[in-house]
């Protein structure tokens, strides 16, 4: 290479110089690309002088130069740098807040969910009518609040001290926590505050002083419990004393057996269930022998006494499938689901012959009754309730006429 054609490209090369220097500072690399391009023509002065392809040159590298600064202008160097840096931050910053917003708004959501629990469970507790069908649906308001399937809550049987827990609505995972029992005995009483157990947190639900329920919820912290069992502790209240009322509408208060309306009751829906199935029900009036007398003679204090005690005798008498309530004055009716002629005699006997044998006191006198009844059987002696205790009413009135203290089935007569 000669001498004219290396000032030529080292001429060609001086915007590349420019370009690279102007990184660091555009205006340095300008000034060193414009030295280099000044020297390079001095050192061509002569070929420039010449002729034109030289002036070309000149003017190429001279637009090279311009562009060169141009582009440095746009990157970060110079005055341009803390204008980015600005911008960086300000994109920062404003990425932080839109994260901040959507922490907010999550926890918001989270929290507006469990506010939402709270009082659609209220709500349901205080206007129920039907506390079995609410259950189900307080299980998904138990879910809903502490974010698991595995939460349950015990009511207490009524609102009196003492009163046994039973389950009224759960998750659906429930069924994972341990039995209540063992959980009570590790905590070792009832619980008088919230506390975890195990993996469990149980928080007692009370109003007034008076122990009304317990949740049982796995991972819920300790203060989320306890809110919760706070804010239902009443309506829960309401739920308990809803029951009892209806429980005692339709129990007999002397005896503690069910009403008649409730009887009732139960032998239509038996024989709906014995009819879908194809099985046998049975039903039995009882009666006490020559009450009136026993009465009339010892005092209707006394007479409560043999009915109370004769209740006690025939619910012992049957099992607990059975259904025995007080079906007016003395006489007692019982439903027995699935039971065939020959063991509805054989129960009937026992529980005529444990009345006999048994020793009421009045005083110093020791008083001792019978009862006559009348057993009707489903589908055999009638198929709908009515003509179930009509069959059942001659067999009593049959009992009663053939001498009393003794059993008589529908059709014997």
């Amino acid at each position: 290479m000669n001498s004219s054609s290396f000032w030529v490209a080292a001429a060609t090369a001086a915007p590349v110089l420019s370009y690279f220097v102007g990184r660091l500072n555009r205006w340095a690399g300008f000034a060193a690309g414009l030295a280099a391009f000044a020297f390079c023509s001095f050192m061509l002065a002569g070929e420039i002088a010449a002729g034109a392809p030289y002036a070309a040159l000149a003017l190429w590298s001279a637009a090279a130069l311009a562009h060169s600064v141009y582009l440095n202008g746009l990157s970060p160097s110079g005055a341009a740098a803390p204008r980015l840096a600005d911008a960086l931050k300000k994109a920062a910053a404003l990425e932080a807040e839109l994260a901040r917003v959507k922490k907010e708004a999550t926890l918001n959501a989270a929290g507006e969910k469990r506010s939402l629990a709270v009082y659609s469970s209220v709500k349901l507790l205080s206007e129920t009518m039907e506390p079995h069908a609410a259950a189900k649906q307080m299980g998904k308001y138990l879910a809903d609040f502490f974010g698991t399937e595995e939460a349950a809550l015990y009511m207490a049987s009524s609102a009196a001290e003492g009163a046994a827990l039973e389950l009224f609505a759960q998750g659906a995972r429930a069924s994972a926590l341990p039995p209540l029992d063992r959980l009570l005995a590790a905590a070792g009483a009832f619980p008088a505050a919230a506390g975890e157990l195990s993996g469990v947190t149980l928080a007692p639900v009370a109003a007034g002083g008076l122990p009304l329920g317990l949740l049982a919820v796995r991972g819920a912290d300790a203060a989320g419990a306890a809110h919760f069992a706070s804010e239902i502790s009443y309506a829960l209240k309401r739920v308990i004393l809803f029951r009892q009322v209806e429980w005692l509408s339709l129990t007999d208060g002397l005896t503690g057996l069910w009403r008649r309306s409730a009887l009732d009751e139960k032998i239509r829906e038996e024989i709906r269930r014995a009819s879908a199935f194809k099985t046998p029900m049975g039903f039995m009036i009882a009666d006490i022998d020559h009450f009136k007398r026993l009465n009339d003679t010892y005092g209707h204090q006394f007479g409560d006494a043999v009915l109370r005690r004769v209740a006690q005798l025939l619910k012992a008498g049957v099992y607990e499938t059975d259904f025995v309530g007080r079906y007016g004055g003395e006489e007692f009716g019982i439903v027995l689901p699935r039971a065939d002629s020959a063991g509805l005699l054989r129960k009937a006997e026992t529980m005529r012959a444990r009345i006999e044998g048994e020793v009421f006191s009045q005083g110093l006198e020791k008083v001792r009754l019978t009862v006559s009844i009348g057993i009707a059987h489903f589908p055999r002696d009638g198929r709908t309730p009515e003509e179930l205790v009509a069959a059942a009413d001659k067999a009593l009135y049959a009992a009663k006429e053939g001498g009393r203290n003794r059993i008589v089935e529908a059709g014997q007569y």
